[in-house]
Formats: structure tokens, sequence, C-alpha cells
């Protein structure tokens, strides 16, 4: 089993603007010692709003690519 996927917030590029923390609807985000942090990893939907407001690209919503090695045949893909 993949373990849980969650935001990963760069610190040496964050500047505590906060700005990630507003749009984190399950607040899931707090700023501590002046930097976001995933504070309560529990509540994180992986919804997406804190990635594109990071004025400095600080946050990034690591993703997973699965393929299927028996992918369904369509009815118009059979011979």
């Amino acid at each position: 089993m993949n373990p849980r996927m969650l935001p990963e917030i760069n610190e040496a590029l964050c500047t505590g603007c906060g700005e990630c923390v507003s749009v984190c609807v399950p607040h899931a985000l707090a700023l501590t010692a002046g930097k976001a942090v995933m504070a309560r990893p529990d509540l994180c939907a992986y919804g997406g709003s804190c990635e594109p407001i990071c004025p400095v690209g600080a946050i990034q919503l690591p993703y997973q690519v699965l393929f299927d090695p028996h992918p369904a045949v369509s009815e118009r893909g059979r011979a």
C-alpha cells in the first residue's frame, strides 16, 4: 500500500505569507515559526488550492501515475 501523498512545503522558499493557510479549507496547514507547515496531515483533503496561491512556489503537490497492466478493452477497440 502506498503512503498517503501530501503537499510538500519547501521551507527554504517559504516566506511565511500565510496565503496557503488562508485557503486551506480543512485547516491542515498552519504557520509555525514564520513558515507554512502541514500541522494536521490527517485533515488534508489534497484539494490543491494551496499550490497555485503560493507566490514563491514553495508548495508542490506530488502525484503518482499508475498504469493498469490489463486495461479494459472497449467495444470499439475489439477486432
